[in-house]
């Protein structure tokens, strides 16, 4: 019985022992690399994204049974460490006051991701991949208690094959490790030199987003089980496309026998590349000897569109089926406001002796986006064709900036669905993703799909070189997602990440990564190094918005502008303490941040050397001196908005020299107090995105203003000009007519102009006018109109240029009228809003119809009209009465005297109160407001 004893002991310690030789190499396992298993359908497909539990500890754990046996928190969705401790109760709101600070210790944390899952039953030659979409960022993986090993990086995967390892038919479960990307290293990491660590600014503690250093299990975890011969990769492209028939090639990988992750995409020690020795003389038996074809369905609805059935000759092992087809009488995709962008849904089946063995299902576009050359002036060694076509059909690309929706990965389809609606709603064709954000989501893409909004798509670097990045690591972050990426319709282009320099030395293995990847994988789109670069700018000067059209006349693409200013003061109220917007004419004093540490912590960018242009632009809308945070919001906003829309008519009446503008930038990651955005942390429109709106409609009537600021006696030249995006031309009058301060009118024209199919500028002269002597520091406005042969109204654009004391000195305005100079700051006025205030109208409003469109949104329409004999001035739609963003068809708008505007709301109600509560407020600068109960 003794010796019995020690057989068994003698055998559990041949069993650490032989498990002390195995553990070392299946932890040193790595498992980034660069192929995609492509997500399946129906049963092959098992989505294990929600409902995991968290934990940490201070030291790594060698094993999963060591974890804590409490403790535990629920993680509903994929989203950071941080953002999952908030939503399960144990850390305040990381966006208010400063609490963000409560966050700091969760970088120095070990955390592990648990999960149990039942797996269904399969075949023994079915092939079971474990696939992570992302993790940021060192991670191990444990399945059934088995190391599978580790990885790094943030931008996907894992992906793992897991046979040896899943228990079919039974419950299984997964441990995931998670490291942040800092770890061990919180002092020394900048994330303008990341060393190792490929890691955008936005979630690595860069630029105004410092509190937080984001980590966790971000993004989705599936399942796929894929049959011994199955496809892989797909890739659907359109050569050539029309009404009547489209031209589109298909191409995807045929497994048999083997899957994706036995091959390697290249050695990289040296060596030769490839013998093609064996597949020449490749005998008859290593091919399929049965009958195996692919099945393309195009899905509309639900019912087939079209349908194609082709044979398959593969070789055992892999290769690839290659087939061009077309299609007839094709439904096209097109950007928003250029026709539909509509979507069918392909379904790619291989079946074999009619038996479906694999499918793979996604949403498609027929459509080609490509590129012409800008008739510009080519002005430097690299310079790419910026006139860009959609189905063959030129536009000028109105675009916008884009940062990501939230710094803590809280990515919802709901945010998204919502914010790029508004995107649509404000005319945007194209969204750029910024090289400090995101390579976005599915939930993002498949907004923009539905949306038809075009999207340039930036790699994640940015202002910074790139050395020491793993090139093994890089590569596979680089080709994971071009091949999920490639199939999405609303993809225009790829761009190597923002403001960083692709030429220089320590960037060479990056770029070469990159071009050789898309080279080989997505030659089809327009590809940038950066941007700026191969003619296009970034560029925020301080200065008259009219000399964009004066000193940019040849540039062809405008990649980011524009100028900051302050959300509105229900956000702001939310995330700072009232008590600390006081003294805010002082904010630049010394001292100030001492005072008043939330505002500072939440303001971006603060610094004098930037930001206070965004005062300068309000003290002439409003006294600075010493203003209310309502104040210095609607100031600045309005400020602001006056500059995006000059400048944006400016670059689109300079067509087809200048193809395309992409303000900076459409929403901001989080509440701030200030920055450049046309929405707010909470997604609510700002005063520019009203203004930037109205200049990117179909058809739009512009002045051609020649500046902003005059002085009495001068001259005031009048060219109105047409932009015409639509395909229809249009016979039509303009109309020019000139108030002045106390709204009378003074001046009016009127001219016959034809405007042709667009893309098209078409112009007319209305002669001049003169500006009176008794303008002394005064403003006045310039209403322009377009209407057609019924006297239907097209568009209608409003100005309020000025006189300014300033002007009366002869070098001010000799400098401000011969080069670009500092807008001045208006320090004794004239300033528009009390002006306005003095001459009042009477408005009438009425809710016409409420509805809901869900549990947490309502949409409303408002009829409001002017009695009174002046133009209602900055008339808005405001919604109170509880926590809420909303967008309006039009906001802040000029409403003349006699007239009728009927005006949609879509409210998105962040918080439950009585309805009692709710109304909407219709206001204007000098009418009584209006409060109608919701």
């Amino acid at each position: 019985m003794k010796l019995l004893r020690m057989t068994k002991n003698m055998k559990v310690l041949m069993h650490i022992i032989l498990w002390s030789l195995v553990l070392p190499a299946a932890q040193a396992q790595e498992l980034w690399q660069p192929y995609y298993i492509s997500p399946r359908a129906g049963n092959q497909h098992l989505d294990l994204a929600t409902d995991w539990e968290l934990t940490h500890v201070d030291d790594t754990l060698q094993n999963p049974l060591d974890l804590p046996k409490n403790d535990w928190i629920r993680v509903q969705e994929p989203t950071s460490v941080q953002m999952a401790l908030y939503k399960a109760g144990k850390l305040p709101n990381p966006y208010e006051h400063l609490n963000a600070k409560q966050y700091e210790w969760t970088e120095k944390k070990i955390w592990y991701y648990r999960k149990k899952f039942n797996m269904p039953t399969v075949t023994s030659s079915d092939h079971i991949f474990l696939c992570f979409e992302g993790i940021d960022y060192f991670s191990k993986i444990w399945l059934n208690g088995k190391l599978l090993g580790r990885h790094k990086g943030m931008w996907g995967g894992p992906v793992i094959h897991v046979n040896r390892f899943i228990q079919a038919g039974q419950e299984n479960e997964i441990v995931v490790e998670v490291k942040s990307a800092n770890f061990g290293q919180w002092e020394e990491f900048k994330w303008k030199a990341p060393g190792k660590i490929i890691k955008s600014r936005t979630f690595a503690g860069g630029g105004s987003h410092k509190p937080f250093f984001a980590l966790g299990l971000w993004k989705g975890v599936r399942v796929e089980i894929v049959p011994e011969i199955h496809m892989e990769r797909p890739f659907l492209v359109t050569e050539q496309a029309n009404d009547k028939e489209a031209t589109l090639t298909l191409s995807t990988e045929i497994f048999i026998g083997r899957h994706s992750l036995q091959y390697a995409l290249h050695p990289w020690g040296e060596t030769q590349i490839a013998n093609y020795t064996r597949l020449s003389r490749a005998p008859v038996n290593d091919t399929i000897d049965e009958a195996v074809s692919l099945k393309v369905e195009f899905m509309e609805a639900g019912k087939v569109a079209f349908v194609r059935d082709f044979s398959i000759y593969a070789l055992k092992g892999r290769s690839w089926f290659e087939q061009t087809f077309t299609v007839p009488e094709p439904r096209l995709w097109y950007p928003n406001g250029l026709g539909e962008p509509h979507l069918y849904r392909v379904r790619l089946s291989l079946t074999k002796n009619g038996e479906t063995l694999d499918n793979i299902e996604f949403d498609y576009g027929i459509r080609t986006i490509g590129q012409e050359r800008s008739a510009g002036p080519r002005t430097g060694d690299r310079w790419k064709n910026w006139q860009f076509l959609v189905n063959d059909r030129p536009m000028f690309v109105k675009g916008v900036n884009w940062m990501p929706v939230d710094p803590l990965y809280d990515f919802t389809a709901d945010k998204y669905e919502w914010l790029i609606a508004a995107a649509k709603n404000a005319g945007i064709q194209m969204i750029r993703i910024w090289g400090g954000g995101l390579l976005e989501t599915s939930a993002f893409y498949d907004a923009c799909n539905r949306h038809g909004i075009m999207v340039w798509q930036d790699f994640p670097i940015n202002n910074n070189l790139t050395p020491d990045w793993a090139q093994d690591i890089w590569e596979a972050q680089v080709t994971h997602n071009i091949f999920r990426l490639r199939n999405q319709p609303s993809l225009a282009v790829w761009c190597g990440g923002n403001e960083f320099n692709p030429y220089a030395k320590e960037n060479a293995a990056t770029m070469n990564i990159l071009e050789r990847s898309l080279d080989d994988f997505d030659p089809t789109r327009l590809w940038l190094r950066t941007s700026p670069d191969h003619g296009s700018t970034h560029l925020y000067p301080d200065f008259d918005p009219v000399w964009y059209k004066k000193k940019m006349d040849i540039v062809p693409y405008i990649a980011e502008t524009g100028i900051h200013s302050i959300p509105e003061a229900k956000s702001l109220y939310e995330v700072v303490s009232a008590e600390e917007f006081t003294d805010l004419g002082g904010m630049y004093q010394e001292g100030f941040a001492e005072t008043h540490p939330e505002f500072i912590y939440h303001f971006m960018e603060y610094s004098p050397s930037r930001v206070p242009r965004m005062l300068s632009r309000a003290s002439h809308i409003d006294d600075m001196s010493n203003p209310t945070l309502e104040s210095i919001a609607e100031a600045s906003q309005v400020g602001a908005g006056e500059f995006y829309q000059v400048m944006s008519e400016g670059l689109q009446g300079n067509y087809p020299v200048t193809t395309g503008l992409m303000p900076w930038v459409f929403k901001r990651p989080w509440p701030t107090v200030a920055a450049i955005h046309l929405l707010d942390g909470f997604g609510q429109p700002s005063a520019p995105y009203y203004f930037l709106k109205r200049t990117y409609e179909p058809v739009h009537v512009m002045l051609d203003i020649d500046r902003l600021l005059w002085k009495p006696g001068e001259v005031f030249p009048v060219t109105a000009k047409v932009i015409n995006a639509t395909a229809t031309s249009h016979n039509g009058t303009v109309t020019v007519r000139i108030y002045n301060q106390q709204f009378q009118q003074v001046w009016e024209k009127r001219g016959k102009l034809t405007v042709k199919a667009g893309p098209v500028v078409a112009g007319i002269s209305l002669d001049s006018f003169k500006v009176p002597a008794e303008f002394q520091s005064q403003y006045f406005f310039v209403e322009v109109a377009y209407r057609d042969n019924k006297g239907i109204q097209l568009s209608r654009s409003v100005y309020w240029p000025r006189t300014i004391a300033q002007m009366n000195d002869p070098a001010f305005s000799k400098s401000y009228i011969s080069n670009p100079v500092e807008w001045p700051t208006l320090r004794e006025g004239p300033w528009l809003k009390p002006i306005v205030a003095q001459k009042r109208t009477r408005l009438r409003a009425g809710i016409v119809s409420t509805g809901q469109t869900g549990e947490d949104y309502t949409r409303a329409t408002i009829k409001i009209s002017n009695q009174g004999e002046v133009p209602a001035f900055m008339t808005r739609i405001d919604v109170e009465g509880a926590k809420r963003t909303f967008v309006a068809d039009d906001n802040y708008f000029w409403l003349p005297p006699g007239e009728e505007k009927e005006v949609e709301v879509i409210i998105k109600w962040r918080e439950t109160s009585e309805n009692k509560r709710k109304s909407i407020a219709i206001k204007a600068w000098n009418a009584k407001s209006i409060k109608l109960k919701l």
